[in-house]
């Protein structure tokens, strides 16, 4: 891995991460923790994630965790191989989510969410140390406190304002904000139009000024869904996957530049998926992107994933595992490019417990570095 890329470091979780890590309903250890003006392609000895060169790589900014991580539709991976989103930080919490179509309807997911399976082994690794403590109202209200130390990102205290129907099955209308005292804010809104359609608007506000804009539209139909992702007027992404059968599952992705109708990236995806394992690729002109999951026993799945980048010629290959039990779940993971990282998140006081902790221990062999990180989290109702 390249000594400037951002995952050598590590980062310090906010309260968007760490909501979206534990729900809103329990802060216990869970399995599912699972961009600029139009700009010519990143230099090919640099990772190419940020849509393959659609968007530009984000500007420094007090708001963010880590290098990209709120802007994340442009998310492809480390090599750029991957479709828009395959590699974003929010991750989709259930494969098929309750009450969201009419009766009946059987969908394959999101062409986004492809990889899912093997994405959720995948350690998300901080560094330094943090204190969160949420509030929760008799109403649908949280209010949320953080306060984080690192020597390699920006630390300090935030506030978190959420909202969220807890009485709906699908959950919606979902609101987040958070704020920092240095007028950085960070907002995320989701809607559902009607029963099979999802919208979600992602913007980012600093030094008095739109830091990012990204939208999302999703629709799902009884057997397939498409999807609308623009990110700062700089590119638009065209997701649309078809369930064949009850295993298998094939897409496409086409993305064009915002301010022309130049079409720079075309992709074609499959995912086939059993009870026991997966198997998911996508292949197009940016390269290769495979995974594979498989579950050995109820609390132990391991993962496989392969990024071939055509344009930066650059593969890495990377081998994780999630171990999951009631009270804590342990993630570990370690790639071609000899970063090593692993996460231990444990409830304190038993399953039903109100407060957790977590450990992130990050190595990286080739630059001979350790990012170390420990984290409490408390909820108080």
């Amino acid at each position: 891995m390249n000594k400037d890329s951002p995952n050598t470091q590590g980062f310090t979780p906010s309260l968007l991460d760490l909501l979206r890590l534990l729900s809103l309903e329990t802060i216990y250890a869970k399995s599912n923790t699972g961009s600029r003006a139009s700009s010519p392609r990143r230099d090919p000895t640099t990772p190419d994630k940020y849509a393959g060169g659609d968007a530009s790589s984000p500007r420094k900014c007090e708001c963010n965790v880590r290098d990209g991580s709120k802007s994340t539709s442009g998310d492809r991976g480390k090599t750029g191989a991957g479709v828009t989103g395959s590699r974003t930080g929010r991750i989709c919490h259930s494969h098929k989510e309750p009450g969201a179509l009419p009766a009946g309807a059987s969908y394959p997911g999101l062409l986004r969410h492809i990889h899912n399976a093997a994405r959720f082994c995948l350690p998300q690794c901080f560094e330094g140390a943090y204190i969160s403590v949420k509030q929760s109202s008799t109403n649908n209200w949280v209010l949320g406190h953080s306060l984080s130390f690192s020597s390699v990102s920006p630390g300090g205290y935030k506030v978190l304002l959420s909202y969220i129907d807890k009485d709906k099955t699908v959950k919606l209308p979902y609101f987040v904000m958070e704020a920092a005292p240095g007028g950085q804010m960070s907002t995320e809104v989701r809607v559902g139009p009607s029963q099979g359609t999802r919208a979600t608007v992602v913007a980012q506000i600093a030094d008095r000024e739109f830091y990012s804009f990204e939208s999302i539209f999703d629709t799902f139909f009884n057997r397939s869904t498409a999807s609308i992702i623009a990110v700062n007027r700089e590119f638009i992404a065209l997701h649309y996957l078809q369930a064949i059968t009850e295993q298998l599952s094939l897409g496409a992705e086409i993305v064009a530049r915002g301010h022309t109708a130049e079409i720079t990236s075309a992709s074609g995806a499959g995912r086939w998926a059993v009870d026991d394992h997966t198997l998911s690729a996508t292949l197009g002109n940016r390269g290769l992107d495979l995974c594979y999951a498989r579950t050995i026993k109820p609390f132990l799945t391991v993962a496989a994933l392969l990024e071939v980048g055509f344009s930066v010629k650059r593969a890495v290959a990377t081998l994780a595992y999630e171990w999951r039990l009631d009270e804590w779940s342990v993630r570990g993971s370690v790639d071609s490019d000899g970063l090593v990282g692993a996460t231990l998140q444990r409830a304190l006081g038993g399953k039903n417990s109100q407060m957790s902790c977590a450990i992130s221990a990050l190595l990286n062999h080739p630059n001979n570095k350790f990012r170390l990180g420990f984290g409490i989290n408390a909820a108080i109702i």
